[in-house]
């Protein structure tokens, strides 16, 4: 028996792993054109650092945002920082970012002449991409490979591996 597949979700970062797996996610909608495909890019969810605690006690480091032993400092001149441009309320290079995956993913479907949806995440990519599988009764994932080093690997996990342990769905995992 066939299963038929009517929602896919890719997950997409820009790295050449990820455009191999939207390559695959298209040839699945080939195979399945009645399938809804979707490519998400989850934005980190730490965009803007904000200066906890009072900004003027000495030993303070207003750039760094924490306390050092003002006994273990030595004088620093401060440096004009340039001011973040705002996009909507959006730091610009967050908008760049965004942009930039939303052009490379509708090229490459283009490329593999099919129809897919762009949607922006937030947060941490693996509970993101699993959330928005839930949420939208996606019936497969697709993932590239993580391109982690062994230690890496080791210490953090990849995303591809937790996406596939915590998935509501089956998932896919292009190499």
């Amino acid at each position: 028996m066939k299963k038929n597949l009517k929602h896919i979700v890719v997950a997409f970062d820009g790295n050449e792993e990820s455009k191999r797996a939207v390559e695959y996610g298209a040839t699945l909608k080939k195979a399945f054109p009645e399938a809804e495909l979707t490519v998400v890019h989850v934005l980190f969810d730490k965009v803007e650092q904000r200066i906890m605690g009072n900004a003027s006690a000495p030993g303070f480091v207003p750039a760094a945002g924490f306390y050092v032993d003002p006994v273990q400092t030595h004088p620093v001149v401060e440096v004009e920082q340039p001011e973040i441009q705002m996009v909507n309320n959006t730091p610009s290079a967050v908008e760049s970012s965004v942009q930039n995956a939303e052009s490379n993913t509708l090229r490459l479907l283009s490329e593999c002449q099919v129809k897919g949806k762009f949607e922006i995440l937030e947060g941490h990519a693996p509970d993101s991409v699993c959330e928005y599988a839930a949420r939208t009764a996606a019936d497969l994932i697709v993932v590239g490979n993580s391109a982690k080093s062994g230690l890496e690997k080791f210490f953090l996990g990849s995303t591809s591996s937790s996406i596939a342990k915590n998935a509501p769905c089956s998932v896919f995992i292009a190499k």
